[in-house]
């Protein structure tokens, strides 16, 4: 009999008009989504790569300098060293952070700078988000999955149907059962079919390889958008069971998806900034100013006085200054962690929302989520520290008279780059969030089901 009820659902859902519009919307909006991002990634790696390659050009022409001290100084001191950030390869299908972090980072013993890519891009493209495939799931699929049901029960009961089937013996548990299963076997095939559509075009098109961890992290992110849209599906079915009028359910049914959607998610990190609020950086900036000039201060007052002579003058001025490293060192922590505490009350309250959680779980395994920034910055200090090491280096053999006309090699110069997570820590990282969209399945399709066993058909 189970059987017999989802090939009713799923004939039915098929012969429906309801049906074309939504495999229509599914391949227009998907592969539109594909062409779109494709071409923009296209574009960022052809400005990565001849990033790249300008740069190799420039060391080209320090090594190529006559004398070793003129390389030197230009090396440190001049030009610096550049590291260019490659686009994330699965960019191309959820794009999440990684519009946002800049194209290349610059490091040098006294000028080293911020990159400021934003001045030369099209403006227009901040004001609007990037329709890559997990926007398009995360917005529009989740609505239609909420109208693709929100009458499955209650407009039967309309049209008379609900009464007939019921009046033949049918176990309101199997009908319930049915109604799900064929209902969402109708919605997931156009929609997987329209996705694995747009991961052959994108492969087609060489924008990406598909080796066997990507395939891995596409299968996941697959995985978690049916789980999501499942989640939307039998929502609209619970409501569905707890109206009488389809009208009543459509009202419902959009006013809570523009709550979860919409309101939650923006509404989390307003909340937490309000709660835990952060000094700037600005005034960050100024308070570790303060301690600098302080410390100098002192170290002039210990210099002027006759304490400055002898071991013990040493040893006050060297207190003073590990005193203001220190110091230093206490103001980082406190803004790191302040900051730390505000994101992880945003991303709490987000959760709320399984629109967050979707988010989270499909950037994370694209690599463009929040840990790419984390990413970025360890990947930006070490460059930093690795190219401080090296020029303190340099400049110790010059003193010492023991740099070399050779000493300069392209290859030992330290290049910047980011540490990407393996599968199995991103897997881990996102559990909680997976979790959560199951929970939220599994209470929804209880609540169906109980609410159904006492629904009043006539």
């Amino acid at each position: 009999m189970l059987l017999t009820l989802i090939r009713r659902e799923i004939v039915g859902n098929v012969l429906s008009l309801r049906f074309l519009v939504t495999l229509i919307l599914f391949f227009c909006l998907i592969l539109v989504s594909v062409f779109v991002m494709t071409a923009e990634h296209a574009v960022r790696m052809q400005s990565y790569e001849a990033s790249r390659s300008a740069h190799r050009d420039a060391l080209s022409k320090i090594g190529a300098m006559a004398e070793a001290s003129q390389r030197l100084d230009e090396l440190l001191f001049t030009q610096g060293v550049y590291g260019d950030i490659r686009p994330p390869e699965l960019a191309v299908f959820v794009d999440g952070l990684s519009g946002d972090l800049p194209t290349q980072v610059h490091t040098a013993v006294f000028n080293a700078r911020r990159v400021d890519d934003s001045f030369y891009e099209n403006p227009v493209t901040t004001l609007f988000t990037s329709p890559d495939i997990g926007y398009i799931i995360n917005i529009v699929v989740s609505l239609l999955a909420l109208l693709f049901v929100f009458d499955a029960i209650c407009g039967e009961k309309e049209r008379g149907t609900l009464k007939i089937t019921l009046s033949n013996a049918v176990p309101r548990d199997l009908l319930i059962l049915g109604k799900w299963l064929g209902g969402f076997v109708s919605l997931a095939a156009p929609f997987v079919v329209a996705l694995l559509s747009g991961v052959a075009y994108v492969h087609l098109t060489g924008a990406l390889v598909i080796s066997d961890e990507i395939l891995q992290r596409l299968l996941w992110m697959l995985l978690t958008s049916l789980l999501y849209v499942s989640l939307f599906f039998t929502l609209g079915l619970m409501i569905s069971t707890l109206t009488h009028r389809a009208s009543t359910s459509l009202i419902i049914s959009l006013f809570v998806w523009i709550c979860w959607i919409l309101v939650i998610p923006n509404l989390a990190p307003v909340i937490s900034r309000i709660v835990y609020p952060v000094p700037s950086p600005e005034k960050i900036a100024a308070e570790s100013v303060a301690i600098e000039q302080e410390t100098e201060l002192r170290l002039q007052r210990v210099s002027q006085s006759t304490l400055s002579y002898g071991r013990e003058g040493q040893k006050l001025a060297d207190d003073i200054r590990q005193e203001g490293e220190r110091r230093q060192a206490k103001l980082e922590r406190y803004y790191q962690e302040e900051f730390r505490t505000q994101t992880e009350a945003s991303m709490t309250m987000s959760r709320l929302s399984p629109a967050a959680s979707y988010r989270y779980a499909t950037t994370e395994l694209s690599g463009t989520g929040v840990h790419l920034f984390a990413g970025f910055r360890k990947g930006y200090d070490r460059f930093r520290d690795d190219f401080g090491k090296y020029s303190e280096d340099l400049i110790e053999r010059r003193q010492e008279g023991r740099l070399g006309d050779d000493w300069f090699q392209k290859d030992e110069v330290p290049a910047f780059e980011i540490t990407r997570d393996r599968l199995n820590d991103v897997l881990d990282r996102i559990s909680f969030d997976l979790l959560l969209l199951a929970v939220y399945n599994l209470l929804f399709f209880m609540g169906s089901y109980l609410f159904f066993l006492r629904y009043d058909v006539t």
